[in-house]
């Protein structure tokens, strides 16, 4: 009872690290106004704070992944863990624009570290029972942080400041490495430093030439190319009274889905054809947009999303089957999806502000589509390899 209820407090660890790790994007998109004053002769400069972790994430994913295996996942994340949490109070102190600009490539490594390492743990650590149900949980960690940080976070800031609210996070990452540092001495976990018996698994080159690998990037790709930009737009479109509202139930119910229907559905159907499902039906549900009622529309749209976002993470571990693997694997799922959270909010505010609402929806409805048969091609590559083997 007592390695259960370790392996327990462990994979909650490893998802609240999660959580953390999207506070680092958090932290300054719920309060942008706030950063904004904090330097204000740098106004076209700022939004460079938000986008430079994303940037590091696009370029490096799959490098990251590869390096967490070659020195070990433990050390990483600890490591990534400690440096994120200097990090953040160091932030604290109000640098000046340049070095917290560079503070935030930095911090985007940290995050590439959290991001690639903790899932392949929780996964490692989950029973094959369990494995989908844990990596549903996972799924929920961008989610869940926008919604802490957006219902805590900015009465914080009120009272206590930026630089509170920086420090608080910095602290809150030193906790959780000491916790998951001791935790993790109770688990005999794999360290995945280089001799594991799939040496191929090694090489982030490689990687992208596995199609086990790549297919849950692939469908991560076009997942993010919407998200974030419908969480912005959406709301938009309805009074300014009902934003508010409309913004934190399109998150819960995005959380919702991942932590409740997902490990549900699992038990029935692989989640890969779950992600199948769930691009299927975001097509579907993101055209007749134009025809139902927006508040409606956007709650139905971002429930079958959270299935698409917890389903693809269950992939991966249900995909490959040895922790070097399933790292280079949310590898794959961290560079992919930094590029889409750089590609998609522009592109889709662009589609607005040229052709209207209804272009933007069916905008999104094309690209869940094009997402749909990607996959679909990929899988045929996987089936194809299979065959071979």
């Amino acid at each position: 009872m007592a390695g259960t209820s370790n392996k327990i407090a462990l994979i909650i660890a490893l998802w609240v690290a999660g959580i953390l790790a999207g506070g680092q994007f958090a932290k300054v998109s719920v309060i942008f106004p706030e950063f904004r004053s904090l330097y204000p002769e740098q106004t076209d400069q700022i939004a460079w704070l938000l986008t430079l972790v994303s940037v590091v994430g696009a370029i490096f994913g799959g490098a990251a992944a590869s390096l967490a295996n070659r020195f070990g996942l433990r050390y990483v994340l600890i490591a990534s863990l400690i440096a994120a949490g200097g990090l953040s109070c160091w932030q604290s102190t109000y640098p000046s624009f340049a070095l917290m600009a560079a503070s935030r490539v930095i911090e985007g490594v940290t995050h590439l570290g959290i991001v690639v390492t903790a899932p392949a743990l929780m996964a490692e650590i989950s029973s094959e029972r369990w494995r989908g149900t844990s990596m549903a949980l996972w799924g929920t960690f961008f989610g869940v942080s926008f919604a802490a940080f957006g219902w805590f976070g900015i009465p914080f800031v009120d009272e206590f400041g930026i630089s509170g609210l920086l420090q608080l996070h910095g602290v809150s990452l030193f906790v959780l490495a000491t916790l998951i540092w001791f935790l993790l001495r109770t688990h005999n976990v794999s360290d995945s430093s280089g001799s594991g018996s799939h040496p191929k698994h090694m090489s982030a080159f490689l990687a992208f030439q596995d199609a086990r690998v790549i297919w849950p990037g692939v469908g991560w790709l076009f997942y993010t190319l919407t998200f974030l930009a419908l969480l912005t737009i959406l709301p938009s479109q309805l009074s300014e009274e009902l934003r508010p509202q409309l913004t934190t139930a399109m998150s819960l119910v995005g959380i919702a889905a991942g932590l409740i229907i997902l490990p549900i559905a699992l038990i029935r159907f692989k989640a890969t054809t779950l992600v199948f499902a769930g691009f299927l039906l975001a097509g579907i549900t993101a055209a007749i947009g134009v025809w139902i009622d927006p508040t409606m529309h956007a709650i139905m749209l971002f429930a079958i999303l959270g299935l698409i976002q917890s389903g693809t993470f269950a992939a991966v571990a249900q995909l490959n089957h040895t922790t070097n693997a399933r790292t280079l694997g949310y590898g794959v799922m961290a560079q992919t999806g930094n590029l889409g959270n750089l590609i998609g909010t522009p592109l889709l505010l662009s589609v607005l502000e040229a052709s209207g609402h209804g272009t933007l929806l069916f905008t999104t409805s094309a690209i869940y589509g094009v997402g749909f048969f990607t996959l679909l091609y990929v899988a045929a590559r996987i089936q194809d390899v299979e065959r071979q083997g």
